[in-house]
């Protein structure tokens, strides 16, 4: 459910700054600078900015974020702050602001005309008596992969959801997307695209062995993906990020892990500054 959003005193701005993960491609390459525009706009709120790495940002106890980019999304999302972020660049699946009209966003979002939405978030674990059990899930914003590690390497994966076997299926692997993710890479293999306002993930398999395989929207919760057979390495990617390589037989749980809290401001707001 959308909320306003409003800090009263004194915000301080948390600009992270870019990151990258390898592999990555985001569409928009640009870090967010402090220019004289942006200045102005912290100064008539009363407001201070501090920008860095996101782990110094979110020492200074921000009372909301900038980020831009894909990959600086998905590290945020993994550190779960319990502040707001503002989106900025190019992001499928995502309501962003563009860099020129920042200082505009951040304005309207300071004065109290931002809303807040809450994107799922996907806590992604593997059960595998070779790994600490102890470790904390793995967060999603976007997606997670099973994937072989040579490409046209065909393995076997099964997909459950809530104790009931879905189907399996060969294929080079599959993708689960939550709704942001699904106008990203899911998009390139067929995924269907699903609304924000739905509380499902899209299951699609990566270059099936049989073309009629088919796609799955299913709950964000209760999800379980299996290797049942491979002739080479399996990886989990989440986000863009390899985390881990997955044998035979151990499965791979998904369920929600909370959400993040982003920032919209209405494109009305941006054209009447």
């Amino acid at each position: 459910m959308d909320a306003a959003w409003f800090e009263a005193k004194q915000p301080v701005v948390g600009i992270v700054e870019r990151t990258r993960t390898d592999g990555s491609d985001d569409a928009d390459t640009r870090s967010i600078r402090v220019d004289d525009a942006l200045e102005a706009t912290l100064e008539s709120a009363d407001a201070t900015s501090v920008c860095g790495d996101l782990e110094a940002v979110l020492a200074a106890e921000p009372s909301l974020l900038v980020a831009a980019g894909e990959s600086t999304l998905s590290a945020v999302a993994r550190a779960n702050p319990d502040v707001p972020v503002l989106p900025v660049g190019n992001v499928p699946g995502i309501d962003a602001v563009g860099h020129d009209t920042l200082p505009a966003a951040l304005e309207a979002a300071l004065t109290g005309d931002g809303t807040i939405r809450q994107r799922s978030v996907l806590g992604v674990d593997v059960d595998d008596t070779t790994r600490d059990s102890e470790r904390s899930p793995v967060r999603a914003l976007f997606d997670v992969s099973l994937v072989t590690d040579e490409p046209a390497r065909i393995s076997e994966y099964a997909v459950s959801s809530r104790g009931d076997l879905i189907a399996t299926f060969r294929a080079d692997g599959v993708v689960v997307a939550t709704p942001a993710g699904s106008h990203g890479y899911a998009s390139a293999v067929d995924a269907p695209h699903l609304s924000p306002a739905v509380d499902a993930v899209a299951v699609t398999p990566i270059a099936p062995f049989v073309m009629q395989t088919r796609q799955w929207v299913l709950p964000e919760d209760g999800l379980a993906l299996t290797v049942e057979r491979n002739d080479t390495a399996v990886r989990l990617v989440v986000d863009d990020r390899p985390v881990a390589t997955v044998p035979v037989d151990a499965t791979v749980t998904i369920a929600v892990d909370g959400t993040l809290s982003m920032l919209a401001v209405s494109e009305t707001m941006l054209e009447s500054d």
